[in-house]
């Protein structure tokens, strides 16, 4: 796994180092571009090694330059910006008459090698002491000056410091000042640095990574061969006609012989020598075969591990230690303290992360191939207060499995609530079949059917339906604000069982309503429906879609207000800690707990007042 990691990025490393390469081969190819004018060429003498003959020339052609007759003047034409181009004059251009123009201009032609009516002087920039000037197309169907660009590139610098060496051109640039070589050699230069010190450090990356998975792989193979220290336990095991389930594994460790009593003599028939049954198992721990150690002792004692002893040993403290927590924790809480406590949500959350969540493993529950009737693999229920079904004479024992149970109340009552999952597509029945069992009054069901994925199937009718051995039919459906209520009869053979089914929607997973008013309501609802219902009820079924989080939110909420009504106090990191020793992860969320808060302070705020009407009606 680390070298396919190593290798993976080893090339990244390379890929990066490839494509920075690639631009520093764009930058170098991008330096080898054409040369343009820049200020040392312009302000470089012409070589001394002219011929005579030049210089001559020269001077002939400022003296007729001299004596032209013809007139020039600034144009100050609208020329777009990107035919222009600026020449910056050691001379000051305000000292620039008619004859120093016409020198300019007949310079600059003969620089270009072009006709000199074909330059213009477009205007004088004093601020910057420069001329500014465009060249007409040589082509007759031009009807735009050259650009800029193609003008610059076209210059003879020599020739244009033999013309205009009075003049001190210093710089000669467009619109955008695209053309000063020197300046764009730096850029070019610092590009260069920028793509150098870049690979650089991407090298220096990668060999670092590498170095740090060398000495990863070297520790791990070290801890390998280091093998820890193992500790052995050792047992008398005595051959018997029935063979042991579990086959003893022959140990590699020099241990001191174990104090055995002699075995009492027996016929040769009885016991079979064990030296002949051993066989060596597939170990992680690589151990060989300690040889001559049964023969020398001549008994029939081996070296076993007991691991199981070892993983129950550390399994108990930590079962015990949650159970112990889950039994003692809790804190009462008056009124007073209570609204106090919902104004410090940050207290809340510590506390509620304190509390064990007390989730139940796979190999706890022991009904085999449990697994196709959980919608969570991770939400098993306690198999202390699991809900059994009473299947009647079907010998499987799934088919006894629901994933729910039972709560107890305030007081401790027993078997006040169900908690259990959302049914699905095959547990339907299931359900059903609970809620006859065990004569519920009523089922609260806060979740929709889907939420981004699936939370629940749609496992009532419309009017009528059979699942399973039982007939479900729906007498009247009533809707509330935040949810809806269903009058439901069960029918089972000569016999019937009515209950109230309730659908609240407005409660996001993972999240709490904005508002706990229409909690209280629904809990009003529910306890009436219960009392309706006469005589001893049983439990009030509550669901989500796994069963811990919204669902111990409800009955938190509905046990706690039930305590604060008779007791004027209320403990709700106690209720909590039961409801967790009954179903693991009751209460999923901080918030959930912090809602719980809020939601019994508005209930006794609501309690007092009315309270207080009664008091004053009695006056």
């Amino acid at each position: 796994m680390e070298m396919k990691m190593m290798t993976r990025v080893t090339g990244g490393c390379l890929l990066v180092l490839t494509f920075l390469c690639c631009g520093l081969t764009c930058a170098e190819s991008s330096s080898d571009e054409p040369r343009v004018a820049d200020a040392s060429d312009l302000n470089r003498r012409p070589d001394d090694s002219e011929p005579p003959l030049h210089r001559h020339r020269q001077h002939h052609h400022r003296h007729h330059l001299h004596h032209q007759d013809d007139e020039i003047h600034v144009e100050h034409a609208a020329v777009a910006a990107r035919h222009l181009v600026t020449m910056f004059l050691a001379l000051d251009v305000r000292s620039l008459n008619a004859a120093l123009l016409r020198w300019f201009r007949s310079g600059v032609a003969a620089a270009l090698g072009v006709p000199v009516g074909l330059v213009h002087i477009n205007a004088l920039d004093e601020n910057k002491n420069g001329v500014e000037l465009f060249v007409s197309s040589e082509r007759p169907d031009a009807s735009e000056p050259r650009p800029a660009r193609d003008v610059v590139q076209s210059l003879n610098i020599r020739v244009l410091h033999r013309q205009l060496a009075h003049f001190g051109i210093t710089e000669v640039s467009t619109e955008k000042n695209v053309l000063q070589g020197e300046p764009q050699e730096h850029a070019l230069r610092q590009q260069q640095r920028l793509y150098t010190a870049v690979l650089f450090f991407a090298i220096l990356i990668m060999a670092v990574v590498c170095l740090m998975l060398l000495y990863r792989l070297k520790t791990t193979s070290n801890r390998q061969r280091k093998a820890p220290p193992l500790h052995l336990t050792t047992k008398v095991v005595t051959a018997t006609a029935a063979p042991r389930p579990q086959q003893p594994i022959t140990a590699a460790r020099s241990l001191p012989p174990p104090a055995v009593p002699p075995p009492s003599p027996a016929p040769p028939s009885q016991v079979a020598p064990v030296l002949n049954e051993l066989k060596p198992c597939p170990s992680p721990f690589r151990m060989k075969p300690l040889s001559g150690l049964q023969e020398r002792r001549g008994s029939n004692v081996s070296l076993v591990l007991d691991m199981s002893a070892a993983v129950a040993a550390a399994t108990a403290p930590r079962e015990d230690a949650t159970r112990e927590y889950l039994m003692a924790a809790g804190r009462a809480l008056t009124p007073r303290r209570l609204r106090r406590v919902v104004q410090d949500a940050h207290a809340l959350h510590a506390e509620f992360a304190e509390i064990p969540m007390n989730f139940t493993e796979s190999n706890q529950v022991d009904v085999p191939n449990h697994g196709s009737k959980n919608r969570y693999k991770s939400i098993l229920p306690n198999p202390r207060s699991r809900v059994v079904l009473q299947a009647g004479s079907s010998a499987d024992p799934l088919a006894s499995y629901i994933n729910a149970n039972y709560i107890r109340g305030y007081g401790g009552a027993e078997k006040a609530f169900i908690a259990t999952q959302g049914p699905m597509v095959n547990t339907v029945d299931d359900f059903w079949l609970m809620a006859w069992q065990e004569a519920a009054p009523a089922i609260v069901m806060i979740t929709k059917l889907k939420e981004k994925n699936e939370k629940c199937v749609r496992y009532w009718p419309e009017k009528r339906g059979i699942y399973g051995k039982v007939e479900v039919e729906v007498d009247g459906v009533r809707e509330c604000h935040h949810y809806t209520e269903r009058r439901v009869t069960l029918k089972r053979g000569p016999t019937s069982h009515t209950l109230h089914h309730f659908w609240f929607t407005s409660w996001p997973d993972h999240k709490t309503p904005d508002a706990t008013l229409p909690l209280l309501q629904l809990m009003d609802d529910v306890e009436a429906a219960t009392a309706a219902a006469g005589g001893p009820a049983g439990p009030v079924i509550v669901h989500c879609s796994a069963g811990i989080g919204r669902t111990g939110c409800f009955i938190a909420a509905s046990v706690a207000a039930r305590q604060l009504a008779v007791e004027g106090v209320v403990d709700v990191l106690a209720i909590t800690c039961r409801l967790r020793l009954d179903r693991g992860g009751m209460i999923q969320t901080a918030e959930q707990y912090e809602f719980v808060h809020h939601a019994l302070s508005l209930y006794e705020s609501r309690r007092r007042h009315r309270g207080d009407r009664a008091s004053a009606g009695g006056l």
